[in-house]
């Protein structure tokens, strides 16, 4: 019988007591030759063309929503139901630490922010994180997570220090505003040209509820810079196409929360932009926008209305049993169960009845015999509730700590809105206010915000508004219109 150590395709690795094997697959090889390669050419590129960083950071925005193979490989992969599966390497990872070297080397030409707003609590929870892991069953699947956090904050690390003029944040909102047409012209591709998809649209995301809540985190920015006027015209009518796509995608994949909360948030920018500032233009705008939604209610209405009716129910209680079985292992484990593990200690301890409470009732039921069947593993998966699958991984502090970190953004974005006098910068603190309040309210309901496509999408805007602070800060300015194609001076 041949060892461990002489395993073929694998490397053992031990760790706290944990015997894994790391399976090694060309693809995996592939991946960190061209991450090696791949990073060190955009930090060049940066630096032998000036004038390609803006355009360059406008992709590093845009790339995050097409996070999907080939263009992402979770490296040393695991067959697992958990949140993070492989040491996640994306385009975006490519992008963003090419310009991470581009800016420790002084290429922007600016102080470098070493250690940027709220960076203290990520790195605590961080740190909790890493002590979860003494306690895991499974410490190496954790380090998947904990890589995932670590890419999460250098990306925010490198938008801080990028976004320094006005013409860099256009070029951030410029690849939000390419990301949310890319999806829709897929949507609409695959709906009524390939009719690939029949039922819930997806984009080119792995669920519907991933790309709802990606466009849901994007579409009150575009909304408040569109009711604002302080875009060129042209670039007007591309944020307008794009917010009424961002709407057909999320109609279409009939997401009963993300349809709700999106309405709910363009309310909200809708609004607050009238009550600041009311214009006859802004009537106008939500006239012909009553307009255009009361045509698409009405087209898509009957088959929201089934989708509500006919939801099942078996889908909510399963997850109220996810939320018993996630404060169970909170309450009976100080750092949690460790991170990136609820999954697997679901299905392999005796949290696993927490999600199968009444086939405990069942006399007449073999216990052993159902947990090994198909259907003994129907009601296995991941805490949706984001905030109590923290606690069930990192125990009640790191619950506490990443709603401290989340909640200091918040407080921070609306200071900055109250004191911002430019139309153009409250008008994107208006919209980003209203995008994280709709991650906030879709995460009592999914872990959507560890799925990297919404987390890398989060950081980027969490560092979009930070680095909006000094702006916002300064004498304001006569307002300019601002164009799509705006381009730094060459150094």
């Amino acid at each position: 019988m041949m060892g461990p150590c002489a395993h073929p395709a694998s490397e053992l690795l031990n760790l706290c007591g944990y015997v894994a094997f790391i399976n090694v697959r060309l693809g995996d090889l592939i991946w960190i030759a061209f991450w090696f390669v791949g990073v060190p050419f955009v930090a060049a590129t940066l630096f032998a063309q000036p004038r390609w960083r803006r355009p360059l950071l406008a992709l590093l925005v845009f790339s995050t929503c097409h996070i999907k193979k080939p263009f992402y490989m979770e490296l040393f992969f695991e067959p697992y139901r958990g949140v993070d599966r492989g040491f996640g390497v994306t385009i975006p990872d490519i992008l963003f630490f090419g310009f991470l070297i581009y800016v420790l080397l002084g290429g922007t030409r600016s102080k470098i922010i070493w250690w940027p707003y709220n960076t203290a609590l990520w790195m605590l929870l961080v740190l909790i994180s890493v002590i979860s892991l003494t306690g895991s069953q499974i410490p190496y699947y954790g380090l998947f997570t904990i890589h995932k956090f670590i890419r999460g904050w250098i990306l925010y690390w490198v938008i801080v220090n990028l976004v320094r003029e006005k013409e860099d944040i256009e070029a951030v909102l410029n690849g939000l505003i390419a990301a949310v047409l890319f999806q829709g012209a897929v949507v609409l591709f695959d709906k009524y040209v390939t009719h690939t998809v029949v039922n819930r649209s997806v984009g080119s995301f792995p669920h519907p509820n991933s790309l709802a809540m990606y466009i849901d985190l994007i579409i009150p920015t575009l909304l408040a810079l569109f009711l604002a006027g302080v875009q060129s015209k042209w670039k007007g009518h591309l944020t307008a196409l794009a917010i009424l796509l961002g709407m057909v995608c999320v109609i279409f994949t009939k997401s009963r929360a993300a349809l709700v909360i999106m309405m709910g948030a363009l309310g909200l920018v809708t609004g607050v932009s009238v009550l600041i500032k009311p214009t006859p233009r802004k009537f106008g705008v939500i006239a012909a926008g009553l307009a255009v939604v009361t045509v698409i209610g009405a087209l898509a209405a009957p088959r929201i209305m089934r989708r509500f009716q006919k939801a099942p129910k078996e889908s909510e209680q399963t997850r109220i049993y996810f939320n018993h079985a996630a404060r169970a292992m909170a309450d009976e484990h100080l750092f949690g169960v460790g991170i990136n593990a609820y999954s697997w200690m679901l299905g392999h301890s005796k949290y696993y009845w927490y999600v199968y409470p009444d086939k405990l009732e069942d006399e007449n039921l073999d216990l052993d015999e159902f947990r090994a069947s198909k259907q003994g593993a129907s009601r296995l998966g991941t805490a949706h509730h984001i905030y109590y699958l923290f606690a069930a991984e990192t125990g009640w502090l790191g619950m506490w700590v990443f709603i401290l970190y989340i909640l200091r953004f918040y407080v921070h974005n609306v200071v900055l809105f109250f004191k911002a006098r430019d139309d153009y910068y409250r008008a994107i603190l208006l919209g980003l206010l209203a995008g994280f309040a709709t991650l906030h309210l879709q995460g009592l309901l999914e872990w959507i915000f560890r799925q990297t496509q919404v987390f890398y999408l989060f950081f980027i805007l969490s560092g979009l508004m930070v680095a909006i602070g000094p702006h916002v800060r300064r004498r304001p300015r006569r307002r300019e219109v601002t164009g799509w194609s705006a381009q730094p001076a060459s150094a």
